[in-house]
This record gives structure tokens, C-alpha cells and sequence, in this order.
């Protein structure tokens, strides 16, 4: 018997699937940090390497090598930080999920198609998890988890805040959308109703950041796929799309609106601005003072200075949290990472080939994330590390583009 037919033997790649999928079916449970996610990412930071079954490309150290450089200058703001062990923590967390990213990036890299498929699969089932415990708290189906799965009247599902718990469906939203669009009729029906549920645990969870992102990735992922379509049968399934899941949300929320407190918590949600929005302590001023701050201090405050010792909560605006962190270069490079990142993944996403798809879920969720930036603090979501690694590890996948409208002299 060959040692390729022995039957206790398993490949490398089988051994990498079996490793990567836990981390990612986890990473929506994030009561506490660390989390279970977190030790299972390890591991995939760690057993990858070593099964050989990931080829980083350009993109990916490029991305790791900007990372290094924000964490290193935001450790050297941690002199001016009032509290250097949680400044100093913040930075290494913040180098653990990037040195995620990249690894991710290279499996993914390796086999851009199937393992992109693993990835969002496992993700999306994540997803439901988080949702199911979000349905179960909020509509109190098991009354004693109303407190664990809600935080304020709001859906949080297996998440620490209502608001991370929104955003992070919005990638596993776009995965079963692209699969409404391009699947045979049996999935893309499986597909719907995946979308639907998570587009109610999206409105449950009342994050106005969240209802915004979401929109506006999918507004992407439309535009592009349907600018970028060939064949009539896509028009007409786009169509179709369009106006049955709009009417699927409409009776879904007009369903849930029957409820008083969910009537009067989206109303009050709704509004553009909260209470705690304005004045000087609100999110506006606090937002103004970062600002004074950043002009004032070039070399950063240290991680977590502002809420210690200028303001009660943070920036809510990762942009400036990450000028307040690491200083004017950090900030800086942190806006060029996050723009090259959307960069790469549009200019690739308007090809046509057998990665497009897979390409304009990432950047479309990728982009709804960036916009989510400018209100709240994401440099340690979980997902946003996931999505940017899709889009390095499936740039690097990419075959160039060769150029025949010019003829080549033999």
C-alpha cells in the first residue's frame, strides 16, 4: 500500500481547513477577551506556516509591514498614555489580529476559490449562531437569556456591544446576497433566507452604524455586479432580487414593528442624532477634542489617554483614535492601509473572472466597514481583520493582467 492511498493519512490541506474553520465559525463569539476566536486564531497563525499551506504575496506584507509600523509608533506614544499596561496590551492585540490577517491572506492566497468559499462559509454560520442567541435574548424565547444576549434593549447576540454585533453580519448579508444573485435556484433560496434572518438581527440590534454599513455594502456589491454583468439572464435576476428582498424586508420589519418596544426604540433610533451626541461630552465633542488634541500633539497621547484623562468614552471615530494612538504618521499610514486596501480590492472587483465575486464581497463589506470607521472604533474588530485579509490573500491570488490590444513583434 502507497503512502498516498494509507487511509489514516490526511493531507495538509485538510489538516489547514480543519484548522481555519473553528477560528472562523468562533470569531462571532466574543463575550470576553481573549476569546475561544482568539486562542483558535493562534493556532492558525501558528499551524499554517508550518503544514506549508499558504503563500503570502505582495499584498500581504505590504499590509503586515504597515500594521508593524502603526503598532511600533503607538507603542512608542504608550510613554505619554496614562495607563502604559492596557496601552501597551492595546498595541499587541492590535499586532496579534494583523499577524491573523496575514496568514489568513496567505491561505487564502494559496487556493483563492475554495478556501475563500471555507472562510465566509464558516463565517456565515457564525453569523446564524450570533443571531440565534440574538433572537433568542431579544424576543425572550429563553426569558433568562434576555440579559446575556441584550445590552440596553438592544440585540447583541454573542457580542460584547449591540454595535459590533450589527456591523459584523453585514459581510455574511453580502456572501448570501452574491449567492442569490449567482447560485442555482435551490441555494439561492437557501441563500435568501439566510439573508433575511440576518437582516432582522441586523435591525434588532437598533446601530444606526450598522444600518448604514450594511446598506451602503450592499448598495456596492449591486452596482458593480450589475454594471458588470453580461448576460440578460443577470439583469433579470438582479431584478428579482431586488424587489423580493425588499418586500421580504419590509413585511419582516412591519412584522417585528408590531411589537411596542421595538416600535419605540426604532423610532428613537431612527434620529439622526442622540442625546448623547451633542454637547460637550457627547460624541460630537468628544470628537472636537480629539481634534485640538491631534493638532496639539504630533507624536500621540498613548492608547486609551483620551477616555482616562479628556473625555468620558472614546473618539468614536477609529481615524482619529488611531491619530490620538500613534500619532501623525500613524494616523497617516493607518488611512493609507485601510485606502489601499479598498483600492485593490475596487480595481479588482470591475474584472471579470473567476474571482470577481469573491472580490466584490470583500470590498463591498470592506467598504461598508471603512465608512463605519468615522463613528466608531474598529481597529480591533475581529471581522474587519477577516475581511482585509480576503482581499490581500485574493490580490495576490490574482493573475496580471496581460495587455493584447498591442501586437508583440516576434
Amino acid at each position: 500500500m502507497t503512502a498516498r492511498s494509507h487511509p489514516l493519512l490526511v493531507s495538509a490541506g485538510t489538516l489547514g481547513a480543519c484548522v481555519v474553520a473553528p477560528a472562523l465559525v468562533t470569531s462571532s463569539i466574543v463575550f470576553s477577551e481573549p476569546a475561544l476566536a482568539d486562542v483558535l486564531m493562534l493556532g492558525v497563525i501558528l499551524a499554517l506556516p508550518l503544514l506549508g499551506v499558504m503563500t503570502p504575496g505582495r499584498n500581504a506584507f505590504t499590509g503586515l509591514t504597515a500594521w508593524f509600523v502603526i503598532v511600533a509608533l503607538g507603542i512608542a506614544a504608550v510613554c505619554a498614555s496614562t495607563n502604559t499596561d492596557t496601552a501597551i496590551t492595546h498595541q499587541l492585540v492590535t499586532l496579534f489580529l494583523a499577524a491573523g490577517a496575514f496568514v489568513l491572506a496567505g491561505y487564502i492566497a494559496a487556493d483563492p476559490e475554495p478556501r475563500f468559499r471555507l472562510v465566509m462559509g464558516c463565517y456565515v454560520i457564525g453569523c446564524l449562531m450570533a443571531t440565534a442567541a440574538a433572537f433568542a435574548g431579544y424576543f425572550q424565547v429563553i426569558p433568562s437569556a434576555y440579559d446575556l444576549f441584550t445590552n440596553f434593549g438592544r440585540a447583541r447576540g454573542t457580542f460584547k456591544d449591540p454595535n459590533v454585533y450589527g456591523a459584523a453580519m453585514a459581510p455574511a448579508i453580502l456572501f448570501a446576497v452574491w449567492s442569490m444573485l449567482r447560485e442555482r435556484s435551490r441555494r439561492a433560496g437557501v441563500a435568501a433566507a439566510v439573508a433575511l434572518v440576518l437582516v432582522l438581527g441586523v435591525l434588532i440590534s437598533f446601530s444606526r452604524g450598522a444600518w448604514v454599513s450594511t446598506a451602503v455594502s450592499t448598495l456596492i456589491l449591486g452596482w458593480i455586479g450589475l454594471v458588470r454583468s453580461r448576460r440578460r439572464s443577470d439583469f433579470s435576476r438582479f431584478a428579482n432580487v431586488a424587489v423580493l428582498g425588499s418586500l421580504g424586508i419590509v413585511l419582516a420589519l412591519g412584522a417585528v414593528l408590531q411589537l411596542d418596544a421595538v416600535e419605540s426604540l426604532m423610532s428613537e433610533r431612527a434620529s439622526l442624532e442622540q442625546s448623547y451626541d451633542s454637547g460637550p461630552d457627547g460624541r460630537f465633542g468628544g470628537q472636537a477634542k480629539a481634534v485640538d488634541l491631534i493638532l496639539e500633539n504630533p507624536f500621540g497621547i498613548g492608547t486609551h489617554s483620551f477616555r482616562d484623562s479628556f473625555h468620558p468614552e472614546e473618539a468614536h471615530n477609529v481615524y482619529l483614535s488611531m491619530f490620538l494612538n500613534a500619532g501623525w504618521l500613524g494616523g497617516l499610514l493607518y488611512i493609507a492601509a485601510v485606502a489601499a486596501t479598498l483600492v485593490v480590492g475596487l480595481r479588482c472587483s470591475v474584472r471579470n473572472g473567476a474571482l470577481q465575486g469573491a472580490f466584490l464581497i470583500s470590498t463591498a463589506a470592506f467598504a461598508g466597514l471603512v465608512v463605519e470607521g468615522f463613528v466608531v472604533d474598529t481597529d480591533h474588530w475581529r471581522h474587519f481583520f477577516i475581511i482585509m485579509a480576503c482581499i490581500w490573500g485574493l490580490a495576490d491570488a490574482e493573475p496580471p493582467v496581460i495587455d493584447t490590444s498591442r501586437r508583440r513583434d516576434d
